[in-house]
């Protein structure tokens, strides 16, 4: 039976947004390991964990991590040691640098490595807001970080991934589409992959519909798994002011916003983060239902496309 690697994309709290398929998985009895792609290195760790690559490691719940505060003043943005506990399996982390630099050769050897230590047949990488479709300048929405498209986390494992053998498929999901890129620009980008073969279809995790869905022989979705799901985020997330004095709960913007979404909370939600927007006058983001749209991809596609449409190398 296939084995299947659903990882965070490029930072942040994405293997949140990814655990949605760690529990579909699940609950249809395939094998899946959980994953996170993270800016630390791996000598960062403490307690046990368990390496497979110089930048791969699988974690579990006694696992830490030795960081300084980030630039937003925090220390405690890792919830894969959470989700290590709450989901009864060790997280597997892939690190985009190595000792004191970044490395993204070591990345991509993280990945080829872990397709025959951990047995995964397929990747899937999940992006929560979409600025992994962010493939020009102008492409940006209302919160991306950068206008450029080869800067961020996942702009960098994307052009780690594009020359990087693997027999596993890699696919790429984009959930809450229209946070980090511009809604016109992002369905423009998926017509432009669909011309391509790298665009796979749509699912709607909440009501179960689907639009040019191809990859039901990878994974298919019912309703069963997402109860797991919000059990998992409502222990990890600060979804109130009374969470962010628990210091076991994480902020994160995508990933709340995928949380209210998929339970039908839509309107200004707030999500608490140093970022958060001001609609108005007042903190938050409008959840909408298109947010529990997950789009589907060939994630070597949206690379090649990318190069094509700056003018380099394919």
């Amino acid at each position: 039976m296939a084995k299947l690697l659903v990882s965070g994309l490029g930072g942040g709290l994405d293997v949140v947004n990814a655990s949605l398929l760690f529990y579909a998985a699940q609950a249809q009895s395939i094998p899946v390991i959980l994953g996170s792609v993270r800016p630390d290195a791996q000598s960062k760790f403490r307690g046990p964990h368990q390496p497979f690559a110089d930048s791969g490691t699988l974690v579990g719940p006694e696992t830490s991590i030795d960081v300084s505060r980030d630039r937003h003043g925090s220390t405690h943005r890792y919830a894969e040691f959470h989700m290590a506990r709450l989901t009864g399996s060790p997280v597997a982390f892939f690190s985009r640098r190595y000792s004191n630099g970044r490395d993204l050769p070591r990345l991509a050897d993280a990945v080829q490595k872990a397709e025959s230590a951990l047995g995964v047949s397929a990747f899937v990488f999940v992006d929560g807001g979409g600025d992994s479709l962010i493939l020009r300048p102008t492409d940006v929405g209302d919160t991306s970080e950068s206008a450029d498209p080869y800067k961020g986390g996942d702009a960098e494992i994307m052009h780690a991934l594009l020359h990087c053998h693997t027999d596993a498929p890699v696919y790429q999901a984009v959930i809450a589409m229209g946070l980090d890129v511009g809604p016109e620009a992002f369905h423009n980008n998926v017509a432009m992959l669909k011309e391509r073969g790298g665009y796979f279809g749509r699912v709607n995790l909440k009501t179960g519909e689907e639009d040019g869905y191809t990859l039901g022989h990878l994974l298919s979705f019912g309703s069963n798994f997402v109860d797991a799901y919000f059990k998992a985020a409502e222990s990890v997330l600060v979804l109130t002011e009374a969470d962010l004095t628990n210091s076991q709960k994480v902020k994160s913007h995508t990933a709340t916003v995928v949380y209210h979404a998929l339970k039908g909370n839509y309107g200004l939600r707030r999500t608490f983060v140093p970022w958060e927007p001001n609609i108005d006058g007042t903190p938050g983001v409008v959840v909408k239902p298109e947010h529990c749209w997950m789009y589907f991809f060939d994630m070597r596609a949206i690379e090649r496309l990318k190069n094509e449409l700056n003018g380099r190398p394919i």
